[in-house]
């Protein structure tokens, strides 16, 4: 009798447990539900202050920083932050302080003793058409995505409406999983993995591969870090530590008063300018040349000076493109690390080929110069370019 009535006891035990753990999780948020309260959260914090760390690791460069970041919200137009550099693996940006009051942005680069100054929208204009970092001006060339050729054009789609409508329109490109909890700066964190879906993909996208993971705060449903893994393209990353939501922030960390025997410069001034061949000649600090030979058909359409760089764009026939380039050497200047030795110009020079063979980028040094070659072109062409230049 007593057997009997243990084993109904135990029975009872497993089906109790059995239940709580059953209502547990059900209680427990999706990964959909996740998503939807952190767009909640966020469009609810007014002011914020963290420590960021970014890392970056390409085929064409390695960088990192912490920086310390501030930031409020304004009722109408765009707010007012301060980003200060605290470590750096990018020597010209080290201790650098980017601040801006809502209306004019303030840009201090300690290393190169200069104040970059403008309005929030020529500073807009400036990112949008500044290429004068490594490969930068050769961007709508050979990196080219169905972004850019219209694939995704953004007025094809209606703003959502809610949290609940964004996430579902984020589910047409993604297959969204929650991977479980991990800590992330002492705090309990929800893991969520974005895998892209190809078929809704850029088709180079395919190429490229990858997926995202997205750490949530699990008590302020809010993000802590941000990861991008496993493509061909490499991996990214941010972590965002020592993170206050909404804190009383004073007017005078975004205000900036210019330090003393500095060159201001406006942001006006570092668009690129658009010359003519006769201009760009006399414009250079250096001899400017220009090809003899390229493809068939091909149209010079524009010479830009780019902080001292001169770039020729071509167009081709086939609504290809490519760049001619050259300018003072920049020692951060780094090629592709798939690149192959090639001699271009009687002197040593690198060429990196797109996994299709359809764009290429030639890039070499002549005494303290620098050339890059890049776009929708076979490496013969590239250096058949290259030789002719005079």
């Amino acid at each position: 009798m007593n057997n009997k009535r243990n084993i109904w006891i135990f029975i009872g035990v497993v089906v109790f447990i059995a239940a709580l753990v059953s209502g547990f999780i059900l209680m427990q948020p999706t990964a959909e539900e996740i998503l939807t309260q952190t767009i909640d959260s966020m469009e609810s914090i007014d002011s914020a202050h963290a420590i960021v760390d970014l890392r970056v690791d390409t085929p064409e460069k390695d960088a990192s920083a912490t920086v310390e970041v501030w930031g409020r919200q304004a009722d109408e137009g765009p707010g007012a932050f301060r980003m200060q550099v605290l470590d750096t693996s990018e020597i010209k940006a080290v201790d650098a302080l980017v601040v801006s009051d809502g209306e004019t942005v303030w840009v201090h680069s300690p290393q190169e003793e200069k104040v970059f100054v403008g309005t929030v929208e020529e500073a807009k204009i400036m990112l949008a058409d500044m290429k004068s970092e490594y490969g930068d001006f050769y961007k709508g060339d050979l990196d080219k995505s169905d972004f850019d050729k219209g694939e995704f054009d953004k007025s094809d789609y209606e703003k959502p409406e809610s949290s609940e409508q964004a996430v579902q329109k984020l589910l047409e490109y993604f297959t969204l999983n929650k991977l479980g909890t991990e800590e992330i700066d002492n705090q309990p964190a929800h893991l969520l993995e974005l895998v892209p879906i190809p078929d809704q993909m850029p088709t180079e996208y395919a190429a490229v591969g990858g997926l995202f993971h997205l750490w949530i705060d699990q008590a302020r449903n809010v993000p802590l870090a941000f990861e991008y893994t496993g493509g061909s393209f490499g991996e990214a990353s941010i972590t965002f530590s020592d993170l206050d939501l909404n804190p009383e922030l004073s007017d005078t960390l975004f205000t900036f008063e210019i330090p003393p025997d500095v060159e201001l410069v406006s942001f006006a001034d570092l668009t690129p300018q658009s010359l003519s061949l006769e201009e760009a000649a006399a414009a250079a600090e250096f001899e400017f040349l220009t090809p003899d030979e390229t493809p068939q058909g091909a149209t010079l359409v524009d010479v830009l000076d780019v902080r001292g760089t001169i770039v020729q764009r071509f167009t081709l026939p086939d609504g290809g493109s490519f760049t001619v380039a050259q300018g003072i050497t920049d020692e951060a200047a780094k090629p592709p690390s798939e690149s192959q030795i090639v001699e271009v110009r009687s002197v040593e020079g690198t060429l990196y080929v797109s996994e299709d063979g359809d764009k290429v980028l030639l890039s070499w040094s002549e005494g303290d110069l620098f050339y890059y070659i890049a776009g929708d072109l076979t490496p013969d062409q590239a250096l058949t370019i290259a030789e002719s230049l005079r």
